[in-house]
């Protein structure tokens, strides 16, 4: 450590996740100042007074945003994940009371920002002896939060316009200031003919139509419509994609290790990057899903050959079954018995 002072024992001691606790959550998208001061104080204005008969007691939004922020403060800044701190000392950092805290966290769980991944509990005897030669003293685990946006939430967020001054979460406006920031009459080049607008690109509209009606397609795929797409998935259309292929090339992406969140600023900005990272390793020719679909077909080739012989030896055993139920009602047979009843006569003769 450089000669400076070691941090507390409970930096050293902590209580492992298992690797698939944040499955299906979410990640925050901007950040912890964004998510305390601006998500939450959003998600409190729309939907506190529904949550509020299911709290054991009510909370301001002053209060919660600045518990908010101190529980962002020790997430990690990328996802909004391993947020671990004790009520004690949420408490303290706040100036609230522990009970005030524990509000707050409910606040947040029923707000759709916040889920406990594990649940706070006592430490076994082993735990604890392990952490006592750490130096730590504690007898318990805290919870371990993640920290997220809301989907629905962030759908009425994109819903509101860009071009109103005034959120429609704010009740005053000042009256020395115009309530749009477009400004009437056209200004620049277009004095004279209108531009010639860009023809869209048919096959790519037909990819996006088909990708955005697919089941697995991302929820952001949704948010423009076929012609806002139809350019960026232009070349992969003439290249003979589908809907699967797209899919697979965004979880290329996120298997790489990048982060995709709900609801990207951007979404055709992202697809093109998701393209242009693709073709980097790849032709655009060589469809994400090529490979899986000739696997499958060979699968299918296999499984239809095994069909045909497994019927082959099915006819092949009737027509054994048949040749021998005709040989016990044949001539031969006849023959057969009429000589061994002849000497079975003869035998009694005798």
């Amino acid at each position: 450590m450089a000669g400076r002072e070691l941090p507390s024992p409970d930096q050293f001691v902590s209580l492992t996740v298992e690797a698939d606790a944040h499955a299906g959550i979410a990640c925050w998208s901007g950040g912890p100042a964004r998510w305390a001061h601006f998500t939450v104080a959003t998600a409190y204005d729309l939907r506190y007074e529904q949550i509020r008969d299911q709290m054991s007691g009510g909370i301001a939004k002053v209060t919660l945003v600045a518990i908010a922020a101190e529980m962002a403060r020790f997430a990690d800044r990328s996802t909004g994940r391993n947020c671990w701190p004790s009520n004690t000392t949420l408490a303290a950092r706040s100036g609230f009371t522990e009970r005030t805290v524990q509000r707050a966290r409910s606040c947040l769980r029923l707000l759709g920002l916040a889920t406990e991944v594990v649940r706070g509990r006592q430490r076994t005897y082993v735990e604890r002896m392990a952490s006592w030669r750490m130096g730590d003293r504690s007898r318990g685990w805290t919870s371990v939060w993640a920290l997220h946006d809301n989907q629905q939430l962030t759908r009425v967020i994109h819903k509101m316009s860009p071009h109103l001054e005034r959120s429609p979460l704010r009740t005053h406006t000042s009256p020395w200031k115009k309530p749009f920031t477009t400004h009437a009459g056209a200004k620049g080049a277009r004095q004279g003919v209108a531009p010639r607008r860009r023809s869209i690109d048919g096959k790519g509209q037909a990819l996006a139509r088909r990708w955005r009606a697919h089941p697995k397609a991302p929820p952001w795929s949704r948010r423009y419509s076929t012609a806002a797409w139809a350019a960026v998935l232009a070349a992969p259309a003439h290249a003979g994609w589908s809907a699967d292929d797209l899919n697979g090339a965004v979880s290329d992406w996120l298997i790489g290790g990048h982060r995709i969140p709900d609801s990207p600023a951007r979404p055709i900005g992202l697809m093109g990057a998701i393209l242009t990272a693709y073709c980097a390793h790849n032709e655009l020719a060589v469809r994400p899903t090529a490979y899986a679909e000739a696997m499958a077909a060979e699968t299918a080739v296999e499984r239809a050959e095994e069909q045909r012989r497994a019927a082959a030896e099915r006819e092949a055993h009737a027509q054994a079954r048949e040749v021998g139920r005709q040989a016990l009602h044949g001539s031969g047979r006849a023959q057969v018995a009429a000589i061994m009843a002849e000497i079975k006569r003869r035998r009694r003769i005798e």
